[in-house]
């Protein structure tokens, strides 16, 4: 039997072990660099993005913490937490609806891509609330309560016409029938999708299937799934072999996931910065920034329409990176449209911006 050690000598053979694991983090990160491919590095560099800000988006009391384009891409709602959400007309700056929600704390607005006009919301009251869009000269009518979730409902995602998929705090994402929810208001969700350590914070669909989609977690993993299946497809995880040794990232919490194709998903994180996945090898096949930068919150991420651009929002601005130049330490532009925190972007269908969601009480839309 090994003889017991007393307390100094314990502190001095942690103190011993620390630096050993340090040094040979470096060392297996210096073999990383230098055996490491880079197909995505290509010669000639994209044109310096020349975004600006176009519009300025008004009329909330508190943080704004989502944005959805409506299908027309001139619409988008923002939900803010003073408990409201607006519609906004882009193209003039001007509001167009205002739904006003029972809980303040809201933590999102999601609009369906297609002709249904259904817009579906939720916050720290555990359930979502699914609203019908009124036409101009409509009354508006009476928004459907769907229950179920054992926590906070953090973002959701319409897959198909009143399909809807939503993620909790509860550590599960949930499925929502809308033409067959059960009479029963203590549980009516139709699939319940566990497999996540922590509360989830990002939910994000397969632009190619109806059927598929992705989460993002607190616990550092981002997993896809499809309907029917009781467990995820892959699981792609952030390591900290992913960055640097020395860093001082400590939280890899998954805060946006977007998808770039059918296999790739950019993934905006706590501390670890921001990646592009692929599926195939369920790996970071690129990571944008330098670990310094990448201490700083990294709050959602948004493809252009070409994929070629990654809009990541960050704690004071948004960042533009070109995907095909392989680990980019520098952003084509950087842009401080706020004042505060950029908590969420997005991109429309018709991928002419980029809309951002802030911390100080507005909105704004990016264009060239």
């Amino acid at each position: 039997m090994a003889p017991e050690l007393n307390k100094p000598e314990l502190k001095a053979k942690l103190r011993a072990t620390r630096v050993a694991v340090e040094q040979l983090q470096h060392r297996v990160n210096d073999a990383l660099e230098r055996q490491k491919p880079s197909p995505l590095t290509r010669e000639g560099a994209a044109a310096p993005a020349k975004l600006r800000k176009r519009r300025s988006l008004k009329g909330h009391f508190g943080k704004v913490v989502s944005v959805s384009w409506l299908p027309d891409s001139n619409r988008l709602a923002t939900a803010a937490q003073d408990g409201n959400v607006i519609i906004w007309h882009a193209p003039t700056g001007k509001k167009a609806q205002l739904l006003p929600l029972k809980n303040q704390w809201a933590m999102f607005a999601a609009c369906a891509q297609d002709s249904s006009r259904l817009c579906a919301t939720g916050g720290l009251d555990n359930v979502c609330t699914v609203w019908t869009l009124p036409e101009p000269n409509e009354d508006a009518k009476t928004p459907r309560v769907l229950e179920g979730h054992k926590g906070h409902v953090a973002a959701a995602s319409f897959l198909a016409t009143n399909t809807l998929i939503t993620v909790s705090g509860d550590s599960t994402a949930a499925l929502w029938d809308l033409n067959r929810l059960p009479s029963s208001d203590i549980d009516q969700r139709a699939e319940v999708y566990a497999g996540h350590d922590e509360c989830l914070s990002a939910v994000a669909k397969d632009p190619t299937s109806e059927r598929n989609f992705a989460t993002g977690s607190a616990d550092g993993s981002v997993m896809l799934w499809s309907l029917g299946a009781s467990d995820p497809s892959c699981v792609l995880r952030m390591h900290r072999a992913d960055i640097k040794a020395g860093s001082r990232a400590r939280h890899p919490d998954a805060n946006g996931v977007s998808y770039q194709t059918e296999r790739t998903l950019g993934v905006a994180t706590e501390s670890f910065g921001s990646f592009l996945f692929d599926a195939r090898t369920r790996t970071a096949v690129n990571k944008f920034g330098s670990d310094e930068r990448d201490i700083g919150p990294k709050t959602s991420c948004a493809f252009s329409s070409s994929g070629r651009l990654m809009f990541v929002g960050t704690d004071d601005g948004v960042e533009v990176w070109d995907t095909l130049q392989g680990d980019a330490n520098k952003p084509l532009q950087f842009l401080k449209p706020h004042g505060a925190r950029v908590a969420a972007l997005a991109v429309p269908t018709s991928g002419q911006c980029v809309a951002c969601a802030s911390w100080d009480f507005e909105a704004s839309v990016l264009s060239i």
